[in-house]
């Protein structure tokens, strides 16, 4: 094992020079802090730098080494084919006349055809070290090629073996906890062997030895993961109305989850908004989001007909409009393209967007069912809701990751309009490594605006 070190502007960058440099297979040991430069020696104005201690395995290490094995096979071959060209009956002594004597003897004519003398087929680097001896020895009787070749070389020595899984490095105890724990609660095998590497790399052998340690780095690395867009009117171009669909299926969430966000935009920010329901089939779903809407003072309209729901959008004066949906079974298409009809009302002067609410105590395959199923409505955010019922919330976690979806809110009880929180990095992290913080998140608490 070879050590070098390694400096860079900061610690990525240590690590990213150590990967191109020497491969996955070199070893960060130590890392720190240190100073370069200065006005005068006295360190003032000095840069700040990281400096890190690698560990490069040998074979990483011995390009000359190779070099002097191949110089050897090529010098072995060539010795091999000029033993070949002698005469078999005429075996040469070095240093001494006694193989004549042995060479003529009637007793050693029958196996002097299978004497080799080993020191004319020696490497050149093993016939420098023994130079000056003479040395004979009887191989075996059968016949077979002496050495490599060049292409057999090069596999050899210059292509890395790839270990079988089983033979693959094993994690840190530390580590390998969290994984275990975390594919109990919903994760993926390959997306925790990615999260694994990546905690491998930046954890050093100090930090591994605490757990807390580890968990708190898997949070960060969630963090990155994780997307959030938490604004109503985000991408909405200066002077045109927003107008926000809820999809999801039955039960999700999406009538309470809309008279929170409604309350928020109203009571709170002090925009104009105005609730719109296209759910017929359900009239205790119209009676409920009718009764927030009379509560807060806020326009709402049922759609019956086209032909009204559009004369009420020409109408309509608000800056956001909500609009809640019926609560259509993601296996039947056919209910997702009657959305299609109510998006046409709308015209220039509204920009559209489809948020999917999802529950989060729903299992992971049906969550996959349910993404791709309201794929064809377009959505870029997902609402979760029922956080105060869930257990865990990896495989949500993950799969938003996977599909390239962002978080914008996230629903945390029944009460109106109190039990929604802006979708952050640090929560959703937090509460997939730990679980336990979601049994006390609580809403946000906010006054009504003047």
């Amino acid at each position: 094992m070879d050590f070098v070190k390694i400096r860079g502007k900061d610690l990525q960058d240590c690590i990213m020079q150590m990967k191109m440099k020497y491969g996955p297979e070199a070893h960060l040991y130590d890392q720190r802090v240190i100073t370069e430069g200065g006005l005068f020696g006295t360190g003032l104005m000095a840069q700040r730098m990281y400096e890190i201690d690698v560990g490069v395995p040998e074979k990483q290490n011995s390009k000359e080494r190779i070099e002097r094995k191949l110089k050897d096979l090529k010098e072995l071959i060539k010795q091999k084919q000029r033993t070949e060209s002698l005469p078999e009956s005429g075996l040469v002594g070095i240093g001494s006349n006694q193989s004549l004597s042995l060479a003529g003897s009637p007793t050693h004519s029958s196996y002097t055809a299978r004497k080799k003398n080993i020191e004319s087929v020696r490497p050149f680097s093993e016939r420098k070290r023994r130079q000056g001896q003479s040395v004979y020895e009887i191989e075996s009787f059968e016949e077979r090629p002496v050495g490599l070749s060049l292409a057999e070389a090069k596999e050899s020595f210059l292509e890395p073996k790839i270990e079988s899984p089983s033979k693959q490095k094993e994690k840190h105890p530390h580590i390998q906890k969290l994984i275990d724990r975390l594919l109990r609660e919903g994760f993926s095998e390959s997306y925790l062997e990615e999260m694994a590497v990546t905690l491998e790399q930046r954890l050093s052998a100090v930090d591994l030895t605490r757990y807390a340690n580890v968990t708190d780095k898997a949070v960060t690395y969630l963090e990155e993961r994780i997307q959030v867009d938490s604004d109503l009117f985000s991408g909405t171009p200066r002077g045109k109305r927003k107008v926000v669909f809820f999809v999801g299926p039955t039960g999700s969430g999406k009538t309470t989850s809309i008279a929170k966000l409604a309350a928020k935009y109203s009571l709170h920010m002090g925009k104009k908004v105005s609730l719109y329901t296209t759910d017929n089939y359900r009239i205790a779903a119209i009676d409920q989001l009718k009764f927030y809407a009379d509560a807060m003072g806020l326009p709402f309209y049922a759609a019956k007909d086209l032909r009204k729901w559009k004369e009420a959008i020409l109408r309509d004066g608000s800056e956001l409009i909500l609009v809640d949906t019926a609560g259509y079974s993601h296996r039947k298409s056919e209910n997702l393209e009657k959305l299609q009809e109510f998006y046409e009302v709308f015209g220039e002067k509204d920009h559209i967007e489809t948020i999917l609410v999802l529950s989060s105590t729903v299992s992971k395959d049906n969550a996959l069912a349910v993404t791709n199923a309201y794929e064809s409505v377009g959505y870029q955010r997902i609402l979760l809701t029922k956080l105060d019922e869930a257990e865990f919330l990896g495989s949500v976690v993950e799969l938003a990751d996977t599909i390239h979806r962002e978080f914008a809110f996230l629903s945390v009880g029944q009460d109106v309009p109190f039990d929604i929180l802006n979708a952050t990095k640090k929560i959703l992290a937090e509460c997939v490594i730990f679980p336990e913080k979601l049994k006390g998140i609580a809403g946000e608490v906010f006054e009504k605006t003047v």
